[in-house]
C-alpha cells in the first residue's frame, strides 16, 4: 500500500471514529421545544374587564450518563417570552445513584400543594388575601442565591428530600445569609396513591433593613379513582414577625383532557378568606400531533376585604400549545 493510499485510509478511519463518537455523544443528549400562547379576559367586580395575550417558547436540553451504578444528569430550560424578555426556568445538575443523589442549580423541589390542571387561576381580594402553597423555599429563586437538594430513597415506597436555599431567596434579600431556607419532605408511595408531608422555614435579612422569618407545614395526598387522578392538600403557614397565620386547602381532579379544582384559604389576622374554583378542557388542534387548544375558566370570591379590592373575579383563557 503506497503512502497516499495509506494516508487516505487513515483519514477515512479517523472520520468514521469521529462520526461514531459524535453519534454516541448526541445519543446522550435530548432537545425539545414547545410554544404556549394564552389569550385572557379578566373581569373584576370593581374594575373594567381587561384583555391580555401572553406566552412563551420553551427550549429544553437534557443529558444523562451512567457508569458503575452511578449517574450524572443535567437540564437547562430557556423561556423566550412574547413580551420580548428572556428567562431561565431550569438550570441544574444532579448526580448520585439509585439510593441517594445531590441536585444543585435552579429547579423546583417536590410539590407540596399540587393544583392539577391549573391552566388559569385568578384569586379575588388582591393583597388582602393569601394562599399558602408551601413553596417559599421550593426553588427557582432570584439571581442572588442558589439551591441544593439531597434525595434519599429508603425503599421503593419511602423517599426523602432535603431542600435548601442559600444566599438571596427573593428580590430584596441580603445574600450574606448562608442558608436562607430549608425544606425537608418525605413521600410514601403505595398501590395507586402517595402521601407527602413537608416543612419549610425561611429566615434571612433584608438589604433595606429588617428580616424575614416564616415557616409552614403541608400534607398532600394523590390517588386514582378509576381513570381520574385526584389531589388533596392542606397547608399552614406562619409569619413569626407579625404572628400572621394562613390556612389553605386544595382539592382537584384530572380526568383525561378535563380538569377541575377548588382552593380555599383563610388569613387569620385580617379575618379574610378566598374561595377559587377553576376548570380546563383540552382538545386536539385539527387532529395534528402535538398541537392542542385548551379552554379554561376561573371564578373567585373573597370575604372580609375592603372596597379597594375586588371581592369577585372571573377569568377565561384560550391556550394554544404546540410541541415542535
Amino acid at each position: 500500500m503506497n503512502k497516499n493510499k495509506s494516508r487516505y485510509v487513515k483519514q477515512i478511519l479517523g472520520a468514521a471514529v469521529l462520526a461514531a463518537m459524535a453519534s454516541q455523544a448526541m445519543a446522550e443528549v435530548s432537545f425539545d421545544a414547545n410554544i404556549e400562547l394564552n389569550t385572557d379576559a379578566v373581569d373584576a367586580e370593581n374594575a373594567d374587564t381587561t384583555y391580555d395575550q401572553n406566552g412563551r417558547v420553551e427550549v429544553n436540553a437534557f443529558g444523562r450518563h451512567e457508569k458503575g451504578g452511578y449517574f450524572v444528569q443535567g437540564r437547562g430550560t430557556v423561556l423566550l417570552n412574547t413580551d420580548g424578555e428572556t428567562d431561565v426556568d431550569d438550570a441544574w445538575i444532579q448526580f448520585g445513584n439509585s439510593t441517594w443523589d445531590l441536585q444543585g442549580g435552579r429547579f423546583e423541589a417536590v410539590n407540596l400543594f399540587p393544583l392539577g390542571k391549573d391552566t388559569l387561576i385568578v384569586h379575588a381580594g388582591g393583597d388582602e388575601v393569601s394562599v399558602y402553597e408551601a413553596n417559599k423555599a421550593r426553588g427557582r429563586i432570584g439571581d442572588g442565591g442558589g439551591q441544593l437538594a439531597l434525595h434519599f430513597n429508603a425503599s421503593e415506597s419511602i423517599k426523602f428530600e432535603l431542600g435548601t436555599v442559600f444566599g438571596d431567596p427573593e428580590v430584596g434579600g441580603d445574600d450574606t445569609t448562608a442558608f436562607g431556607g430549608v425544606r425537608p419532605a418525605v413521600t410514601f408511595m403505595g398501590d395507586g396513591f402517595s402521601v407527602t408531608a413537608g416543612y419549610e422555614r425561611v429566615s434571612y435579612d433584608l438589604a433595606a433593613g429588617g428580616d424575614v422569618d416564616q415557616e409552614g407545614f403541608a400534607l398532600t395526598t394523590s390517588f386514582n379513582v378509576g381513570a381520574a387522578a385526584i389531589n388533596l392538600s392542606a397547608t399552614h403557614g406562619e409569619d413569626n414577625n407579625t404572628d400572621e397565620e394562613t390556612d389553605s386547602y386544595a382539592a382537584n381532579m384530572t380526568y383525561g383532557n378535563f380538569g377541575a379544582g377548588l382552593i380555599y384559604s383563610q388569613l387569620d389576622m385580617a379575618d379574610t378568606d378566598v374561595t377559587t374554583a377553576y376548570v380546563a378542557y383540552t382538545v386536539p388542534l385539527f387532529d395534528i400531533d402535538n398541537a392542542s387548544v385548551t379552554f379554561a375558566g376561573s371564578t373567585s370570591t373573597a370575604d372580609g376585604v375592603s372596597d379597594a379590592v375586588s371581592d369577585q373575579t372571573n377569568a377565561v383563557r384560550v391556550r394554544f400549545n404546540y410541541t415542535f
